[in-house]
């Protein structure tokens, strides 16, 4: 086998050789000084490596090394941070839609009621003075006008609403005496 053409993990071996780890003691007061200050002078770098026994080119690195993987994980944090708060208003987003869904379909179970309302009113020939107005112009551009007819309940269920002569046939009107 050439020596240009080593197994991966041989070339690694061998660039590795050189390379001098860093003591415990050394990485702990390397740590300190950091937190005091990140970008120390030339001279305090100088001061250190001789301090711990290293080289200053070696501190100088280790420090421009913590920076990189300092600011590193300084952008995943905030990446995470920003990922959460789209999360959040994805969903809320998302219950906004259904839930403005919802209010249309509701609107339009009302119109067609008062449309009925209204039918059944002029089919008899009476004139009625029980409307009353739900506006909705800044919405809609358009003003409804919803009748308040006897036999219709003013509630939903499921997707329709009820005709209270048509579901409750037996119970008596409350307003009758």
């Amino acid at each position: 086998m050439s020596v240009d053409r080593l197994p991966i993990s041989d070339t690694k071996k061998n660039k590795n050789e050189g390379r001098k780890r860093f003591t415990d003691k050394q990485i702990s007061f390397l740590e300190y000084m950091f937190e005091t200050q990140s970008r120390p002078e030339l001279r305090m770098k100088h001061q250190l490596a001789h301090k711990l026994g290293l080289h200053p080119r070696q501190v100088a690195i280790w420090f421009q090394n913590k920076r990189a993987r300092s600011k590193s994980r300084q952008i995943e944090q905030e990446y995470n941070t920003l990922k959460h708060n789209y999360e959040t208003l994805a969903s809320k987003s998302e219950s906004l839609k259904k839930e403005n869904q919802a209010l249309l379909n509701q609107l339009e179970l009302l119109r067609n009621a008062a449309e009925k309302c209204q039918e059944k009113a002029s089919s008899s020939g009476e004139e009625s003075d029980d409307w009353f107005t739900n506006s909705s112009e800044g919405m809609f551009g358009q003003e409804i006008n919803v009748p308040f007819c006897d036999g219709i309940g003013y509630f939903e269920e499921g997707n329709s609403l009820l005709g209270i002569d048509e579901q409750l046939p037996d119970l008596q009107k409350w307003w009758d005496f």
